[in-house]
């Protein structure tokens, strides 16, 4: 996409940032309460991802989208025209080529957010929410002595070919030199796992998975702890957030630590909604 910085602001086209001015968007998503980890694996260069902005020069608006992750609209002057050119990129170019036909887009602010409504009404998006947590050490350590793994389990550090086969079902978000990844295991059975699944800002977004066979049995709790010691040990603070729905993640939250701080809102589309 090609971009005229003159005339009018319906003039204006949006177009892809190059990684070299990366910088000059970050002030869009100061003060962002929640995607920390996604939004700043891309503007840190340390995930793969692309940015979208209505200027090179002076960026006003900027879609930012962390490969395998939602997607994340800034917007200083809640400029309509970027966002019906944001409409028009996601449904006839990302869309199209995506094998899972399914958005989640966060606005940054409210103002944003009712334009969005107004403007995607016609493909039938519609609102949801994501459960946000904040970490909190002390509790997590008051917690941590209590968790004890079974005799014939081990906890283990994943390797770069391990964090390989997990990317490789499109699962990370980044470089595998910065991932931070823990499993159970009995044997060659693998029983739990939890990996960082972005890192930036300082922050790690967890993503954990436990085999059914061992839910609610203590599986997730040790093997979620041995990531956040390692988060903590690197100066990240481990980040948790989940659908309304995911009763048992925001219950797993909870035993380790973390604290609800509300929910943000998406706009969510899928094909055959």
């Amino acid at each position: 996409m090609n971009i005229s910085n003159e005339g009018r602001e319906g003039d204006k086209k949006m177009e892809k940032l190059e990684k070299c001015d990366y910088g000059k968007v970050a002030g869009l998503f100061e003060g962002t309460n929640h995607g920390i980890p996604l939004i700043y694996s891309v503007l840190e260069g340390k995930g793969a991802g692309n940015l979208y902005v209505d200027s090179v020069s002076e960026p006003q608006n900027a879609l930012i989208l962390p490969q395998g992750g939602f997607f994340y609209l800034a917007s200083k002057d809640h400029s309509r025209n970027f966002l019906l050119q944001v409409k028009e990129f996601i449904f006839q170019e990302l869309m199209p080529a995506m094998m899972e036909k399914e958005m989640v887009l966060f606005a940054l602010d409210e103002q944003t957010g009712k334009i969005l409504d107004e403007i995607m009404a016609d493909r039938g998006i519609i609102r949801i929410k994501r459960t946000l947590f904040d970490f909190n050490e002390k509790r997590y350590r008051e917690i941590q002595r209590t968790i004890v793994l079974p005799d014939g389990y081990k906890v283990l550090r994943m390797e770069d070919a391990q964090l390989r086969e997990y990317e490789a079902a499109g699962n990370l978000g980044g470089h595998l030199s910065d991932r931070i990844g823990y499993r159970i295991v009995k044997g060659e059975e693998i029983i739990s796992q939890c990996i960082s699944v972005f890192i930036g800002g300082g922050q790690a977004e967890t993503d954990i998975c436990t085999c059914e066979g061992y839910r609610r049995k203590g599986f997730a709790m040790a093997c979620a702890s041995a990531f956040i010691d390692e988060c903590l040990s690197k100066g990240l603070i481990p980040v948790w957030s989940c659908w309304p729905f995911r009763t048992e993640s925001a219950a797993l939250a909870r035993k380790l630590g973390f604290e609800e701080k509300g929910a943000a809102d998406a706009h969510f589309w899928a094909e055959n909604m």
